[in-house]
């Protein structure tokens, strides 16, 4: 007979904690690599952005995307890869008039559970470019 040691150490039925349930749930969005870029690509596309996409070690080592788009604002950096943080809708009604590729707030956050990620980010009224680290989705690194 084959035993369980996860069940018989302690019998309770109990909660797995957020960060394991976020990593967990983050393997469900993020399947692959293709899945990975594929998420990438249509958050570019949504900036209005026509992107170019980079290989390092075919992904293994790092991804570039390096786009023209409209840029990620200062006060929006802190949120951007937090777990269903978005700019496309408010509240389940907002879905009928959502008209981008991306619209949960799960890809930026998937991705940082999976990997580091950092965002390089210029608007058109700034003139002067953004960098912000993300480590398996915990608060933004300096």
């Amino acid at each position: 007979m084959t035993t369980n040691t996860a069940t018989t150490s302690n019998n309770s039925i109990k909660a797995i904690d957020k960060e394991s349930v976020h990593m967990i749930c983050s393997g469900q969005v993020v399947l692959d690599m293709a899945t990975a870029v594929k998420e990438l690509l249509e958050n570019n596309l949504d900036a209005g952005s026509t992107s170019f996409i980079k290989f390092k070690q075919m992904g293994l080592d790092h991804i570039t995307v390096t786009d023209n788009g409209s840029g990620i604002s200062d006060t929006n950096l802190e949120t951007l890869a937090l777990k269903h943080y978005t700019s496309k809708l408010s509240s389940f009604n907002d879905l009928a008039h959502v008209r981008s590729f991306g619209f949960r707030g799960e890809a930026l956050s998937s991705l940082c559970a999976l990997a580091n990620l950092t965002v390089t980010t210029c608007t058109g009224t700034t003139g002067t470019g953004q960098e912000q680290g993300f480590w398996s989705n915990t608060l933004p690194k300096e």
